[in-house]
């Protein structure tokens, strides 16, 4: 076991690559770090002050693609970075323009879609907005909306263009996210709801699983 304390503030992420050979932590002064989880030493960090990475309010949300090259990164403040990801250092390649300032980027999810576009990312915020990432061109694809903030985002294994979003509005929404249709909303919730999966109900089917500021979590067919 290694202790990995080389944030100088509260640690507000962590996720793992694909892999589970690395792990990004991000805080609320707005550092990143890259670590291999068998060494209490960083491989590298990014923080505030490194030129194009400064996330203002903290770093909030990370996700990482299948191959663990590229790490998406959400800020407190309704930035958001694009990092590509080596042993030696993290590059910050893009800044996606697309939350509203000063609005908590919350969660971020990576889909495969395969042919031409073969990956998108999905970011979610407290403006109420899930915007859609095309990272071939690092632009706009498509952009969603609740009616309040948008806290949580899963993507589905079928179909791959799916996604579920939750949110404070009390509803869930799955999306196809190659255009941005809403495919099928959940409403049934009495408060906000914090946090959505997916898992696997009777019979083999999928279902999608919510808790809600209200204390009460629900299970959901899909189909």
């Amino acid at each position: 076991m290694q202790i990995l304390s080389s944030h100088t503030s509260s640690v507000n992420i962590g996720t793992f690559t694909p892999s589970g050979k690395r792990l990004l932590t991000g805080d609320s002064a707005g550092t990143l770090i890259y670590w291999d989880p068998r060494s209490s030493t960083p491989l590298w960090k990014l923080s505030s002050t490194d030129d194009r990475f400064g996330l203002t309010g903290g770093v909030v949300s990370i996700a990482v693609n299948k191959e663990g090259t590229l790490a998406v990164v959400g800020g407190a403040e309704g930035g958001v970075k694009v990092v590509k990801l080596a042993e030696e250092k993290g590059e910050v390649v893009r800044a996606l323009e697309g939350h509203a300032e000063g609005e908590s980027v919350e969660s971020i999810v990576f889909v495969d879609l395969g042919g031409a576009v073969k990956e998108v990312a999905v970011t979610g915020g407290t403006d109420g907005k899930i915007c859609v990432w095309d990272l071939s061109t690092m632009r706009l694809r498509a952009e969603m909306k609740h009616a309040d903030a948008v806290t949580s985002i899963i993507s589905h294994r079928s179909p791959p263009y799916a996604i579920t979003t939750a949110s404070a509005d009390l509803s869930l929404k799955t999306w196809d996210v190659r255009n941005g249709t809403l495919l099928k909303e959940h409403t049934g919730h009495r408060g906000p709801i914090n946090s959505i999966d997916i898992g696997t109900g009777a019979g083999g089917k999928t279902v999608l699983l919510s808790a809600g500021d209200e204390g009460v979590c629900l299970v959901w067919d899909t189909e």
